[in-house]
This record gives structure tokens, sequence and C-alpha cells, in this order.
């Protein structure tokens, strides 16, 4: 794969400046905006990242079909790939503005936001909003980036925008900056995160020709008929991990949505750093498809299904194990309904990732409508059960329910769905995504559970040796006994391979 090796370094770059910008700016945007403030900004962060969904599969549509049409050698394509994707684009940029007007009126309501707070909370969401709708036409050419594999030129952005934010947010927020300074900052963050990318096109794609007349309604209708079951899994997606809030503080309130926040951060954190290189295989995956080399498309996959149960394995088990400890030290005080809420969390965490490795392998292969049905089923009935379960046994249930659901999902995705598709069995699937999980634990049993409770630490620098020894133990027990002999080799190849010339 192009760049696997910088690309891998690059995404955790962003990450461990993801995972260092939510430990340290949380807590000072937390104690500066009380708990109800608090709840009110995740509330709007849940309600506005669905504006997102408006895409409608167009990005990921355009990373597939760049990448295939890289795998079948036209670059040709990529004009019109681009010209069709900016027109579709700019429509959906227009759209978000007035949708965006209104959830800014429906979000104080819907998180029965303190009186002093409507008008803030309504100025931060529509800040926020713009910050979405710039995403739709300059991402294109993020994603035309990404469907060369270049996903350091990405990385570097968000680098340099989630730094950015951190230390900026840092700054207003202890004097005296509130819900509004939040929505300025996030917007012109994203400004910034949007417009680097920009000076890598003309030396990436120095053939690019964005024209009118390559916008054809052929062009249109296919680029759309990809897209819609993409769009289908995307709003799956964002349902499942965005909805927990929101049902938290329209059923139990905005003071136990801002405690369900806690864990809900820290869950984000950890999906996104677990997640981060198994996104790579995307656009590998559809290179490969149009490439028309389908053996390597599989060995790829296994690949990536053992070596992402690895990485979540270090993420997840310290949130399911110890998080009462991570909590206390991160926070402060205790929150004693978020340690069951975090634990549940992590044992999502655990299941979506194979989830969420194999529909992307599926999507790759163009059987995307197979993988948005069963999202969107799924999205469904964690939807309702969340309600029932969060009025029957609180916010816990809410949690609970996005295990189950993703459970359920699992077990249909991977012997009706994933193993035909690949030309494998359930049987081998599993077992490559199982290896990881014994030396893991015991691992963790050592470090996590008897050092955290012999040694219990009650700040963030006294995690830090936790921590440290938690990722080198884990980490050199998950490589010598969770990985096999030969894709400890592979792996070694792939991340230390130098990149070669591509042509344009």
């Amino acid at each position: 794969m192009r760049l696997f090796g910088r690309n891998a370094l690059g995404v955790y770059a962003v990450y461990a400046a993801s995972l260092v910008s939510g430990l340290l700016v949380t807590p000072i945007v937390f104690h500066h905006l009380g708990v109800k403030g608090f709840g009110i900004w995740g509330t709007i962060g849940a309600w506005t990242i669905y504006l997102s969904v408006l895409d409608f599969g167009v990005g990921p549509a355009i990373i597939r079909s760049s990448a295939e049409a890289r795998g079948r050698g036209a670059p040709e394509d990529v004009n019109a790939i681009a010209s069709v994707g900016l027109a579709m684009y700019a429509v959906i940029g227009l759209l978000t503005l007035p949708v965006g007007i209104g959830l800014a009126f429906l979000v104080p309501w819907a998180g029965n936001a303190p009186a002093d707070l409507v008008w803030p909370a309504r100025i931060c969401t529509l800040l926020v909003v713009l910050s979405i709708a710039a995403r739709f036409p300059l991402g294109l050419f993020t994603n035309l980036l990404i469907g060369r594999q270049r996903w350091d030129v990405q990385n570097l952005a968000n680098f340099v925008s989630t730094v950015l934010y951190a230390g900026l947010v840092a700054v207003f927020m202890t004097h005296g900056g509130g819900l509004v300074v939040l929505g300025v900052l996030t917007l012109a963050t994203t400004l910034v995160r949007l417009a680097l990318p920009l000076a890598w096109i003309p030396r990436e794609l120095p053939g690019l020709r964005v024209s009118r007349s390559l916008v054809t309604r052929e062009r249109l209708r296919e680029l759309v008929s990809f897209s819609s079951s993409n769009f289908m899994v995307h709003v799956a997606n964002k349902i499942v991990f965005s909805t927990d809030v929101v049902v938290v503080s329209i059923v139990l309130g905005i003071a136990a949505a801002g405690v369900y926040a806690i864990p809900a951060k820290l869950f984000a954190l950890a999906f996104g750093l677990g997640t981060a290189a198994t996104t790579l295989l995307y656009p590998a995956f559809a290179e490969l498809e149009g490439a028309g080399v389908q053996e390597r498309q599989r060995r790829l996959l296994l690949l990536g299904l053992r070596v992402g149960s690895a990485l979540m394995l270090l993420l997840a088990l310290p949130l399911l194990l110890i998080p009462d400890v991570l909590i206390n030290a991160w926070i402060g005080g205790h929150h004693h309904e978020a340690y069951a809420v975090m634990s549940l969390l992590a044992g999502v965490l655990l299941i979506h990732q194979p989830i969420f490795v194999l529909t992307q392998f599926l999507i790759a292969r163009a059987r995307q409508r197979d993988a948005a049905a069963l999202s969107l089923g799924a999205t469904a009935a964690n939807l309702a059960l969340s309600v029932v379960l969060a009025w029957a046994v609180g916010m816990w249930g809410v949690a609970l329910s996005t295990l189950v659901t993703d459970a359920v999902a699992l077990c249909w995705l991977l012997p009706r769905m994933a193993a035909p598709a690949a030309g494998t069995t359930t049987g081998e699937l599993v077992r490559v995504s199982l290896r990881p999980v014994l030396p893991a634990l015991v691992a963790a049993a050592v470090v996590l559970v008897a050092g955290a409770r012999l040694w219990t630490p009650r700040t963030m620098p006294e995690l830090v040796p936790l921590g440290a020894t938690w990722a080198i133990v884990g980490s050199l027990a998950i490589w010598r006994f969770g990985l096999s002999q030969d894709e400890r080799r592979r792996l070694g190849r792939v991340l230390g391979r130098r990149p070669r010339p591509v042509p344009i």
C-alpha cells in the first residue's frame, strides 16, 4: 500500500494530539461552563454532527471512485469525478444553512437550556453549522487526495488544526470565554484544516480539471447510485454514536447529559484512535478491487481485522476495567453514574471495530447496499431500545442498548455478508479477530487490575506512568502472542516500506 508507514504514523500523531487535546481541554471547558453549560456544548455537538450526513455519502463515493480509477489506470476519470462531486457539494453546502438555522432554535429547547444560555447556545450552534457547511466544497479536494492514499496531507492539516484548537481554547476559556467563543474557535480551526490540503493538489494531481461540461446526468446518476448506500451507512453510524447524549438530555435532562458526555468523550477519543489505522484500508481495498487482485484484498482484510482488534484492545481495556480511576483522575469528583456507562461503551468499542473494518471492505467491493440495510436496521433498533432503557433504568441503559444492537449486527454481518464477499469462512474471520484477546487480557490483569488498584492514581500526572506501562506491556504481549510470525513480518515490511514514485 502506498505510503502506508507514513500515513499510519501521521494518523496516530493526529490522534495523539487529539487525545492530549481532549484530555486537557475537556476539564477546562467542563469547569468553566459548569455541568449544564457542558451538557449544552455536548448536545450541540450531538445535534450538529447530524448535518454531516448531508454529505449523502458523496465523500466515500469520491474516495472509492478515484481509488478504483487509479487501480484501473484511468486518471482521466478523476476530472469527471471531481466535477460531479463539486457540483453536488455546492448544492449540499447551500442546503445546510437553512437546516442549521432551524437547528439553532431547536437545540436550546431540546436540551432544556437555562434562560441565560439560550442565545449563546443558538449562536454557538450556528457557528458550528457554518464549520460543517464549509467541509462540503472544500472537503472534495481532501477526498481526492485520500483516494490516492495521501492520508499524510490530511493528517498534517488535522494535526495543525487540533493543536491550534487546544491552545486557543485553553487561552480563551480561562479568560472568561463561553459557548460563543467555543463556536468561533471551532469555525476558525475547521477552515484552517480544510485550506491546508489545497497546497498539495497541483503537485499530486497536476492534470486536475473541474469543468461544468463534465457534469452529466449519467455521471450524476452513477455517483448518486453509489453514494446513496454510503449515505445510509453514514447516517446509521452518526445516529448510533451521536444519539446517546441527545436521548439522555431529552429523557433524563441536561444535567444527566452533562454526566453522560464525560464517558462519551473518552469513547469518541478511543474510537477515533482505534479505527485510525484501519481507516487507511478503505482506498487500498478499492484500488485492489479496481486492479482485480482479490486474493491480496482478502489477505489485507484478515490483517486489518487482527491489527484493528489489537489496537482497540489496548484502548478499550482501560475504559472497561478501571473506568472510575480514569474518570476521577481526569475530571475530578465522583461521577458514579458515569462508571457503568464507560464500561459498556468500552464493550461497544471492541465489538464495533470488526464491524467498521468489514463495512469498509464491503463498500470497496461495491456491496454497500447490504451494509447499508444492516446499519439502518441496527440503528433503528438501537434508537428505540435506548429510549425505553433510558426511561426504565437510567443513563447506563442507553449505553447497554448500543452494545446489544452492535453485538446482534456483528453476528449477522459475519456469516451472511462478510465471509461470502471475502471468499473465506466465518470461523477464519472470527479467529483472526480473537487471537489478540487472551494475551491482552493477561497483560491487563497484571497492569490495569492489580497495578491500578494497588496504587490508585488521583490526578492526570499520576495516570501517565500507569498508561505508559500498559502501552508497553500490552503492546509487547499482543505483538508476541497476538500476531503470527508471518503477520509480524508483513506488518514490519509495510510500516518500513519506502515510498515509491507513483505516476500521475
